[in-house]
């Protein structure tokens, strides 16, 4: 016997997406494989539990920005958005710096790294408004952003966020054949940011942690480089699911991150010890979630932030 009424209206069965904690467990074996090294290492528990505070923060923080939500500010909420991520890059001028270096930021007893900390959202805020045609906007918030980290400098977050950018800003058909030119003041200022020779000296368990843990023995170094190696794949992975280029820039930019150690002295993400870098993993986690369920108010154009 069957008891479904034909007439019945059909059920709202939404597309199945991967839960969001399966994306955030991409981020735990470079936590616990760096927080190990570090342990082993004799570094202070001060500076591994870091890490620890931030992933909890970075938690919290993701399925807060996850919730999928109407984008009633539309425009106005992702000029906003991006202005304050100006903003707080810009800040970093007002703490003194190290050795005319200015890519932090105090706030209290903690020093956050402005690019690490806040490029997710400007990336996440560039897709929003190119899918709003606020293309001229996009435009300018790139190229001010590329500026302030090659005064910083900051080569390493310079050129990640250059490469995701180009990702967003590339032409989407032939008729746009003149937006390449959008994408030529990033990387004249993502190769500017390499010019200037870094003064500072690397930290073992910050910019070596790759080499701390090779110390360690062989397991512990491919452990380490595997476990950067799954830093990417959730924003990879969802580039078949709403706003396939705003997942494709993220994972641009944190494969850059990572192999941008690779090449000079710059900080591991995730791995070494940085809140900054795992909140912002986290924060992108998040905000790509939140695109990807939004569901933008009559006559607007979809935002990923609001």
């Amino acid at each position: 016997m069957n008891d479904h009424d034909p007439h019945a209206p059909p059920l709202d069965r939404p597309a199945a997406r991967r839960p969001l904690l399966l994306d955030m467990l991409f981020a735990l074996p470079a936590l616990a494989v760096g927080i190990l090294v570090m342990r082993a290492s004799g570094v202070p528990a001060m500076a591994w539990g870091q890490n620890l505070a931030a992933c909890a923060i970075g938690i919290l923080l993701c399925f807060a920005l996850a919730r999928p939500r109407s984008s009633r500010r539309g425009e106005a909420g992702l000029v906003a958005a991006g202005m304050l991520a100006l903003g707080f890059l810009a800040a970093t001028w007002l703490d003194p710096g190290m050795q005319d270096i200015h890519r932090w930021l105090r706030l209290g007893p903690v020093r956050v790294h402005a690019g690490a900390l806040v490029l997710p959202v400007v990336l996440c805020t560039l897709a929003g408004l190119e899918r709003a045609g606020r293309r001229h906007v996009a435009t300018l918030l790139a190229i001010a952003t590329a500026l302030l980290l090659a005064l910083q400098p900051d080569a390493a977050q310079a050129t990640a966020f250059a490469a995701g950018a180009v990702v967003l800003l590339l032409p989407r058909n032939r008729a746009e054949k003149h937006a390449w030119l959008r994408i030529v003041p990033l990387l004249v200022l993502a190769g500017l940011s390499w010019l200037r020779k870094d003064p500072l000296a690397p930290v073992p368990h910050v910019e070596g942690i790759v080499g701390l843990a090779m110390e360690q023995g062989t397991g512990w170094g491919a452990a380490a480089v595997a476990s950067l190696l799954l830093l990417p794949v959730p924003f990879f992975a969802a580039r078949g699911r709403g706003d396939g280029r705003m997942a494709l820039a993220i994972g641009t930019y944190v494969a850059v991150t990572i192999l941008a150690p690779a090449f000079a002295h710059f900080p591991v993400p995730v791995l070494g010890q940085g809140a900054s870098p795992i909140i912002g993993y986290f924060v992108a986690i998040g905000l790509l979630r939140r695109s990807q369920g939004s569901v933008p108010p009559a006559g607007t154009s979809p935002a990923g932030l609001s």
